[in-house]
């Protein structure tokens, strides 16, 4: 890509694929709403909550000059509420891995089902920008999240769009922000598969991951 921003997604976009039917998973529509989104259900929302606040999570913190948005409304259903959270802690702690400069950070690995493809996804993310000796700037905004339960209770989709647009890579050494102009198309449309974590309640883990460059529905 012309543009310097984020070069992993480029490579990992093409070069992975998510094979949710061998998961047990289905691949969401992508004129598929999240179920309740939008609707009012604060018993099902303060079920969520109340889990997830339960939680030891580990604690992830950006430089000033980094940020990851989201526009999402919580489903009503908690499980649901519970994975799109964590598919978004999944996302967030990859990059945290790369404003830590460290692909082995343990804040992703919490957030995988252990050895899964989601894991090697985040490390080999972290891996292509911090070994270009670069970090990332700016701000990566996400939107369009879309969920969609599996014929396993185990197991839900989570789809959402990236927009890098206004996110860059910057070199460590210099600080030098990489602004470099050209590229077309930089979105991307997300797949995360979640799985009902065993031994935590309440925690929703990444168990496969890919990334489509230039989808229409995030155009």
């Amino acid at each position: 890509m012309n543009r310097r921003t984020l070069p992993a997604l480029t490579a990992l976009a093409t070069a992975t694929t998510l094979l949710l039917t061998a998961c047990g998973g289905e691949s969401p529509e992508a004129d598929e709403k999240i179920p309740g989104a939008g609707e009012s259900s604060a018993e099902a929302s303060a079920s969520a909550g109340e889990k997830a606040d339960a939680i030891d999570r580990p604690e992830m913190k950006f430089p000033k000059d980094f940020k990851m948005t989201w526009d999402v409304a919580t489903p009503s259903d908690p499980d649901e509420a519970a994975a799109v959270n964590d598919a978004r802690n999944y996302m967030e702690a990859t990059f945290h891995a790369v404003t830590e400069q460290d692909p082995e950070d343990s804040a992703y690995k919490f957030y995988v089902v252990p050895l899964s493809q989601a894991q090697q996804y985040a490390k080999e993310t972290a891996e292509a920008i911090v070994e270009r000796g670069w970090t990332v700037t700016g701000e990566l905004r996400h939107s369009n999240v879309q969920v969609r339960k599996g014929e396993s209770k185990k197991l839900i989709t989570v789809s959402f769009c990236q927009n890098e647009s206004e996110a860059f890579s910057k070199e460590v050494k210099t600080g030098k922000v990489l602004k470099d102009q050209g590229s077309e198309k930089p979105y991307y449309a997300y797949t995360v598969l979640m799985e009902k974590s065993a031994s935590i309640d309440g925690l929703w883990q990444a168990k496969a991951a890919s990334a489509r460059k230039g989808a229409a529905q995030c155009a």
